[in-house]
């Protein structure tokens, strides 16, 4: 896990946070406005993912509840951006309490939970396609509302297992924070462990199910494209097949924009704990850190730019189901099920038929 304003080193020189030294590149005022910016957008954006699928029907799928727990986890860490990262003075108290403090928050541990829950989830979400589309028939089997649930469970709990070290690592000293690793070889293996369980591994899963369904989708329109169509049918499944498509595509970006944006911070923090002097007050790591956290309010975006149905969807929650005059569209989680069925059943009747 990485640490943004209030950093490990900062705690060696007595220069924490935001430091009082006014020509500190801490103090810049547009760090400052960059973070609130970031902070305000991933709230609004956010919050209307949740509101817009909670409020239509047609977006009240599988797949989009997997989106509104990612929504939720990339709110929380929004929220926790504007006192841990825009120079909001907080007192440490001696004692027990100031422990509490340091540990539980000024560690950011909630800040760091809310981003691994986010990676898992956007991991289930990519998952959750991935037996859609390559697995069709057995796709309720696989994914009931009740295992989606579980699986949410199971993601915070790994985010609290993975980010636990700083409950230990972390105490009051003297009414500030200290940090203290009980050895090189643990810092090390902790930073080995985060970057391989929450960026890397994620990474292979994501880019190895995005292939293969992308894969699926180009064989699956050749054959429709290359077969003599005639009739609804055949016409509703090129329509479905091109609907499905731009889910994955939309989400595929999503899976993009992580990689992109969290792999400067991701390496730096790597590297510094297998020995880097990193300056953790320097203008390249707040770059990094920037980059990291806009992925918290880049999803909603994507969303709106990436799928028309989502803005339709968008529109009808906030102004009524009147404000627009074309059809939000079929739900491509359960049409991608029934698309390839229907493909499947076709091609077994015109087999069956040939051979009689």
């Amino acid at each position: 896990m990485e640490f943004s304003a209030t950093e490990i080193p900062a705690v060696d020189d007595d220069k924490e946070g935001w430091s009082s030294d006014q020509d500190s590149f801490d103090d810049a005022l547009w760090i400052r406005a960059a973070y609130g910016i970031i902070a305000v957008l991933g709230i609004c954006g956010n919050c209307l993912v949740i509101f817009t699928i909670a409020r239509v029907k047609s977006l009240q799928n599988l797949t989009n509840f997997f989106i509104a727990t990612l929504a939720a986890t990339d709110f929380i860490t929004s929220v926790f951006l504007i006192p841990l990262n825009m120079g909001i003075e907080i007192t440490v108290p001696s004692g027990t309490a100031g422990d509490l403090l340091c540990r539980l928050f000024l560690s950011k541990f909630p800040l760091w939970t809310s981003f691994v829950a986010s990676v898992l989830n956007l991991t289930c979400v990519t998952l959750e396609r991935y037996v859609g589309i390559m697995y069709p028939l057995r796709y309720t089997a696989i994914f009931t509302l009740r295992k989606a649930v579980i699986m949410v469970i199971f993601v915070w709990i790994i985010a609290f297992i993975t980010n636990i070290y700083m409950l230990y690592i972390f105490y009051e000293e003297d009414g500030s924070c200290s940090v203290s690793w009980p050895s090189k070889f643990v810092q090390v293996f902790d930073g080995v462990l985060n970057f391989v369980v929450i960026y890397f591994i994620p990474l292979v899963v994501m880019g190895f199910s995005y292939y293969r369904i992308m894969k699926n989708l180009r064989e699956n329109a050749l054959k429709l494209k290359g077969q003599e169509l005639s009739g609804t049918n055949d016409k509703m499944a090129l329509e479905l097949l091109e609907a499905r498509k731009k889910v994955v595509k939309m989400l595929a970006t999503v899976v993009l924009t992580f990689a992109i944006c969290w792999a400067p911070n991701q390496f730096m923090f790597l590297a510094y704990n297998l020995g880097w002097n990193l300056d953790f007050r320097s203008w390249y790591y707040h770059v990094s850190v920037l980059m990291a956290f806009c992925n918290s309010c880049m999803n909603p975006f994507i969303y709106a730019f990436k799928n028309d149905r989502y803005r339709k969807a968008l529109q009808k929650a906030l102004f009524g189901k009147h404000c627009c005059t074309s059809r939000i569209g079929p739900d491509s989680a359960s049409v991608s099920i029934v698309n390839t069925a229907i493909v499947n059943q076709k091609n077994m009747r015109k087999s069956s038929i040939g051979e009689n």
